[in-house]
């Protein structure tokens, strides 16, 4: 396996973060004086979610030694990116194999989707970037199905590490079945151990994406539990588990299944961690990082661990087993890594009424490299220059070209950071407002530019509905102007390129739509909480408080938009033409209700859709406002709802 190398320096630097960055959480289930001789110890180094983040972006902490009883000091840096994860990798490696430690590194799936390379590049960039990482091991996301199989083909026969899958059935598809690198299970040796690392998906996969119809998802835990009889069987007790289900499922194969070690996640996204020493709050209410379980016997242990998203962080654990497989201690951390480019919001230099961010002065650069160099959870990394250079030289430069055409600009006037939030479910704020009573301002947009485009083709169109998952950031100019570029459309906003389609409900279905998609979305046991729709040209108000069945009400369509208020009551009988995605007429994400019905696909991705539509009102010589949601949500439990708001008085207009 190619392991590429580090410089000296940064080498050193790194391998000391490894070695003395491993005390923020110990959790240990025998006393280590009682072990014994025969002790296995290895160190697992992981990502996940990192969703073709090949170039850093932005990271606000709080610097606590600055800040007062008044005013946090935040900072703003660079966070990520792939030649940081790499830096972290071969230095982890290059540590254990110094001290003749054993060794894992692991990706809890989901590299694609999520940024331009990944728009332009399709998996290609990855499979070679991830191979320069020096990883063991991979499961299979979700979004690695996304552009159906033959994608995803491509980088299993690309990459030098095997992809894991256990529940997976591949018999029924001939161009799947036989590829050497996509395995139930891997066997690693060290010294004459055996440790064995299985895969997991989704079982559920075939409702949030777009595998090929021959492809079977099987039980996550009946499988678990099979590979683990299994790999026993074959005199294995050392086991590992990397899945891409989501940190509340890896709990629920901890309790449930019998002899599973450690395992490894993704999809959630979960920063597992404390990070509220950085104003970051924990990432998870419940579960900590390397948090252990008892198995169903009530006898055997399992430790869970999962890194986060965008190629932020990485994570690393030291577990000790005894001879016969027994989890004996499992500790470690997850630390984000960044640069040293620091920024503050400092004083209104320009009289403008915004305070201007600029490089730290050099006393506050020293003040915050030394608060970050005490924390065991954040650390500045230098990029791994052999991976710089590989995506400077081969994909950078198209990227580049593409995504700085400016196609508008943004006025959002009741908004200081001059931007359209987003969130799955009103109430929960991602990156910018709670948005708690009105939802998703950038998902209207993203509506209304569906229903636009299929005017624009003689389509009649009274509404569009699609999901919040679909929706993938804010909207959000460039930094320190007001446009928007085509580039930040399609790689950030909506990377998926789905294909806008019309369907035909009456209207007793529309209001049906909308609650079952999202009762389904706020369910705890949802799957996902993308399923939220987001709409154009509706209006109505949803009360999570009354009973399933008659939760929609004051249900109006809006002809022009909401904010033409032109607004008339939904006839329960009348049949109303819905612009939506191809991926929802599927029945994905909660959508079932769309099969089978009257559609039409238009042959219009909706990224094409967005960049189109803005450029138009740009033609006109308008920018991009504020659109009213047309919903009012009250929730079924408000206290789910963020307390404080994030940014109240934001959709104040609505």
């Amino acid at each position: 396996m190619n392991r590429t190398k580090i410089t000296k320096s940064i080498l050193t630097l790194a391998v000391i973060a490894a070695l003395t960055g491993c005390n923020h959480n110990d959790t240990t289930t025998t006393p280590m004086d009682k072990v014994g001789d025969k002790t296995f110890k290895m160190s697992v180094a992981h990502i996940n979610d990192t969703h073709s983040n090949f170039d850093a972006h932005s990271l606000d902490f709080v610097n606590s030694d600055l800040s007062t009883p008044d005013t946090s000091f935040k900072v703003r840096t660079d966070v990520g990116g792939y030649p940081r994860l790499a830096a972290k990798l071969h230095a982890a490696r290059e540590a254990a194999d110094a001290s003749g430690t054993p060794f894992l590194a692991l990706h809890g799936g989901d590299a694609f989707q999520g940024s331009l390379y990944f728009s332009l590049l399709k998996g290609a960039g990855n499979a070679t970037l991830l191979s320069e990482m020096g990883l063991d091991a991979m499961a299979i996301g979700n979004h690695e199905f996304d552009l159906g199989n033959d994608p995803l083909i491509s980088f299993i026969e690309n990459v030098n590490f095997p992809l894991l899958a256990a529940n997976l059935d591949t018999s029924a598809d001939a161009d799947m079945k036989n590829l050497d690198n996509l395995k139930s299970y891997t066997i690693k040796e060290f010294n004459g151990e055996k440790v064995g690392i299985f895969g997991l998906v989704l079982e559920d996969l075939g409702q949030i994406s777009s595998p090929g119809k021959n492809l079977k998802f099987n039980k996550e835990v009946d499988t678990a539990q099979k590979i683990v009889d299994e790999l026993k069987a074959k005199g294995i007790n050392k086991i590992v588990m990397v899945s891409h289900i989501g940190v509340d499922r890896d709990v629920r194969i901890a309790k449930e299944v019998n002899g599973v070690d450690l395992i490894v996640g993704g999809h959630s996204h979960t920063r597992l961690g404390d990070f509220t020493n950085l104003g970051l709050g924990k990432g998870h209410t419940e579960v900590s990082y390397a948090e252990i379980f008892t198995n169903k016997d009530g006898k055997g242990k399992t430790c869970v661990v999962q890194a986060g998203e965008y190629a932020e962080a990485v994570g690393q654990i030291d577990v000790s087993l005894s001879e016969q497989g027994e989890l004996l201690s499992c500790k470690g951390n997850n630390t984000l890594l960044i640069g040293k480019n620091f920024k503050f919001k400092y004083a209104d230099v320009d009289g403008d009424g915004k305070k201007d961010r600029t490089a730290l002065t050099d006393e506050h650069q020293a003040a915050t490299e030394s608060f970050v160099a005490k924390q065991d959870n954040i650390a500045i990394t230098e990029e791994n220059q052999s991976l710089r250079r590989i995506i400077d030289l081969n994909y950078k430069p198209q990227v580049e070209a593409f995504s700085s055409k400016v196609i508008g600009h943004i006025d959002d006037a009741g908004d200081s950071d001059n931007k359209f939030d987003h969130v799955r479910i009103p109430g929960k704020k991602r990156s910018g407002a709670s948005l708690a009573t009105t939802g998703s301002e950038a998902g209207a947009h993203v509506a209304a530019s569906m229903a636009w485009i299929l005017e624009q083709q003689g389509y009649n169109v009274d509404m569009a509905i699609t999901n919040t998952g679909g929706v993938r950031a804010d909207i959000v100019p460039k930094e320190g102007t007001d446009e928007l570029t085509a580039g930040y459309i399609l790689g950030t906003l909506l990377p998926f390129g789905n294909e806008v389609a019309l369907v035909k409900l009456t209207g007793t279905e529309v209001r049906e739509l909308l609650e079952t998609t999202i009762n389904y979305a706020t369910s705890p046991d949802a799957t996902s909480d993308g399923g939220f729709p987001t709409t154009a040209n509706l209006k109505y108000t949803y009360r999570g408080t009354e009973s399933e069945g008659s939760r929609i009400d004051e249900l109006q369509v809006c002809k022009g938009g909401v904010d033409a208020n032109a607004c008339i009551d939904i006839i329960d009988s009348a049949t109303y033409n819905i612009a939506t995605t191809s991926f929802l007429l599927g029945g994905k994400d909660g959508y079932s209700l769309f099969l089978g019905k009257d559609a039409t696909n238009s042959g219009f991705k909706d990224n094409q859709a967005m960049i189109d539509y803005v450029s138009d009102l740009t033609k006109k010589g308008l920018k991009l406002t504020e659109l009213k949601t047309g919903l009012t949500y009250i929730p079924a439990d408000p206290s789910k709802v963020d307390n404080p708001l994030v940014k109240p008085t934001d959709n104040a207009n609505q």
